[in-house]
């Protein structure tokens, strides 16, 4: 009984939050932890490779996913994202869907890290179904990333690792998870790879 008020109120939560949005014209959404939580179109880059930009040694490339419209999290406002595509931060890869399993998140860490892409709030262009992101390039340091596949070793992880991923620091991953998984009526485990 206590389980299903539980979903109920989540789900009320999201409607709110869809009016809420709706009600102020994409404007704002909810500010929770200083970031903007809005319902819409967004690039999602939590998972991605990414690729050096000729004459350009702050940026780098980085091929993102645009999932179906649902709620997203970033710096930026709701107004701004409505006027261009914007990698923000979501839930969906953690969501398991009959097209595509869940996603883990993977560390790398020590030697094993090198440098990184930061891609919250970065301008993208759509392209076939996915995105291309400009993201910051971030200095070699302990990053997480996620991972359809878990590294069977620790040479596979060092082999990942070497390449350059849109991730982020782990407090900054669990920031963005804890202030959206509320909203869900099934939650999405926040799941890591084994070290």
């Amino acid at each position: 009984m206590v389980a299903k008020w539980t979903r109920a109120m989540r789900s009320v939560g999201w409607a709110l939050l869809a009016l809420t949005v709706v009600a102020a014209g994409s404007a704002r959404g909810d500010v929770s932890g200083g970031q903007v939580i809005c319902l819409g179109r967004y690039a999602l880059c939590s998972s991605a490779p990414c690729q050096p930009i000729e004459n350009d040694d702050s940026h780098v490339l980085c091929d993102c996913e645009v999932p179906p419209e649902g709620l997203n999290i970033g710096e930026s406002t709701c107004l701004e994202r409505a006027q261009g595509l914007t990698s923000t931060f979501s839930l969906w890869d953690l969501t398991a869907t009959e097209s595509k399993p869940a996603k883990r998140s993977l560390a790398c860490t020590g030697e094993q890290a090198g440098a990184w892409a930061f891609c919250l709030d970065a301008p993208c262009t759509a392209r076939d179904g996915r995105a291309d992101c400009t993201c910051q390039i971030k200095a070699p340091s302990d990053y997480f990333t996620l991972t359809g596949e878990c590294p069977s070793s620790d040479g596979e992880r060092a082999e990942i690792c070497a390449k350059t991923w849109s991730a982020a620091l782990q407090a900054e991953l669990l920031s963005g998870y804890s202030q959206l998984w509320s909203f869900y009526a099934e939650i999405p485990a926040l799941e890591y790879c084994p070290r």
